[in-house]
């Protein structure tokens, strides 16, 4: 395969809907940090486009078959950057518990120096179902918290119900992490024989 063709195959659709996706963050934490209601909301609507294109990518990447090597990896850093950088921009707002903030990211960049180490060693550790669904959830509450409005009693009820969503996806964030952990001493130990990273 030529150089050209190479470059060329990087930059496919899925790749370019991460790209974008990293591109909306800053304006979305622009707009909860001007604290107006009405650009809340805007950011809310930012946000959900943003989710979208998380499932979209993915999706196109598999059945279009567009995936690449970059694209296993920019895919889930743009969803953690996404996530991460909005959780941490809620706390400072005071929308979330900083304790909740901090288990959900701390648990992201433990999970992913892990995956990156052993992807240093031959060995992958795919995305799990309970992964996904986690980021699925995390999306949803985030959501229901960026639409809160304090003049608005239903709004008031969609922010907790969007703090219930955080605690579950919270839930899940540890299980698959869980998971995660299992999955790679199985990859050590069969590619070790036996013997787990510690050994």
């Amino acid at each position: 395969m030529k150089v050209r063709d190479e470059k060329a195959s990087v930059w496919t659709l899925p790749n370019r809907l991460s790209v974008i996706r990293i591109l909306f963050i800053p304006v979305i934490i622009i707009l909860i940090s001007t604290e107006y209601e009405e650009l809340l909301l805007a950011s809310c609507l930012l946000f959900i486009i943003a989710g979208i294109t998380d499932g979209l990518d993915g999706y196109m990447a598999r059945k279009m078959r567009m995936t690449t090597k970059l694209g296993l990896y920019l895919d889930p850093i743009a969803d953690k950057l996404l996530v991460s950088s909005v959780l941490i921009t809620l706390t400072y707002y005071r929308m979330v518990p900083l304790w909740v903030t901090i288990i959900l990211v701390a648990r992201e960049f433990i999970i992913n120096g892990l995956r990156s180490f052993y992807a240093m060693e031959g060995i992958t550790i795919y995305p799990s179902f309970y992964g996904k669904f986690k980021t699925t959830l995390q999306i949803i509450g985030i959501a229901c918290i960026l639409f809160n409005s304090p003049m608005n009693k239903l709004d008031a009820a969609i922010h907790q119900t969007g703090l219930i969503i955080l605690y579950l996806a919270l839930f899940f964030s540890i299980y698959s992490a869980v998971h995660y952990v299992a999955a790679i001493f199985r990859s050590t130990d069969t590619k070790t024989g036996g013997r787990g990273p510690d050994a």
